[in-house]
């Protein structure tokens, strides 16, 4: 009998968390397109208490914008060091103010800061920049560090930091760890603690004992203190993996970047996102190394 009660108490709660609680992954923002105009959407990360901002463009204001992110990421290619991209990317805050396509409350001073990183831990870029002089930090193909970032393609998934401390437990948990970290993404914490991001680029995940990988495809170009770096997929994060308890399955997203803050330009053609990382590891292939 106790036993009954228990599985009826936790179906019960089961049902109100989906009730209540989004998913984990917030990245989600959708694109929309009618006959006369495109729906644009600029969304912070990294940052809490600013919303989205979507617009409507004409056809011509669109394909002006999508011309522009071409010459962006063309300038951005030819940079060799972290100040040369600055004021590539305080131009392109400027430009997407032109659309009204700054997050929703934030000024072009409050977005520039956002995506060139002066929200960031001044102390950990100094304690990296150290640890590379000293060789304690290796600089090779696969990491770059106090980096601006640009990538288009997917999977990718935004991580508030508390999620990577607290997936071991939730993973314990299971079920009930997956329906605890639904119930708390309604918290204070989550939605009013300014933390940088962290970034899942492929996943795996597991059904009925079957894995299914699946890399991040597109393109991602970062630069800092290893300078002008560029991946093209299939690929996924190397720093480490978080593992989810998912519908009676797991799914294991792999972190290829830390303490991101910037920007999400979401619209038909997908999404275009910049700013800032301490942290940045990539492997190449269709499986995880």
């Amino acid at each position: 009998m106790v036993i009954k009660k228990l599985v009826v108490f936790g179906i019960i709660i089961l049902f109100i968390g989906i009730a209540i609680a989004p998913t984990i992954n917030y990245t989600t923002v959708k694109a929309s397109v009618d006959n006369d105009t495109i729906e644009v959407t600029s969304q912070a990360c990294g940052i809490k208490g600013y919303g989205n901002t979507t617009v409507k463009l004409t056809k011509q204001q669109y394909q002006n914008l999508q011309n522009y992110l071409v010459d962006f990421r063309a300038r951005l290619n030819q940079t060799t060091t972290r100040g040369e991209a600055v004021p590539i990317f305080k131009d392109a805050v400027v430009e997407l103010n032109k659309y009204g396509l700054l997050p929703k409350g934030m000024s072009v001073e409050k977005t520039e800061k956002l995506v060139i990183g002066q929200n960031q831990n001044k102390n950990l870029e100094k304690i990296q920049e150290k640890l590379i002089q000293y060789h304690l930090l290796s600089l090779d193909n696969t990491s770059n560090y106090n980096c601006t970032i640009v990538w288009e393609g997917s999977p990718f998934t935004f991580y508030h930091p508390i999620w990577i401390l607290l997936s071991p437990l939730l993973w314990v948990l299971g079920i009930f760890g997956e329906l605890l970290g639904q119930i708390l993404a309604q918290t204070y914490l989550f939605h009013h603690i300014r933390l940088l991001s962290s970034i899942g680029f492929g996943d795996l995940y597991t059904v009925f004992g079957e894995d299914h990988y699946e890399p991040f495809y597109g393109h991602i170009n970062t630069v800092g203190l290893n300078g002008n770096l560029s991946w093209d997929g299939p690929l996924y994060g190397a720093i480490r993996s978080v593992v989810w308890a998912n519908g009676g399955g797991r799914t294991e997203d792999y972190i290829g970047a830390t303490g991101f803050s910037g920007l999400n330009i979401v619209s038909k053609q997908g999404n275009v996102i910049f700013g800032t990382a301490l942290h940045v590891k990539i492997t190449l292939g269709s499986f995880p190394n």
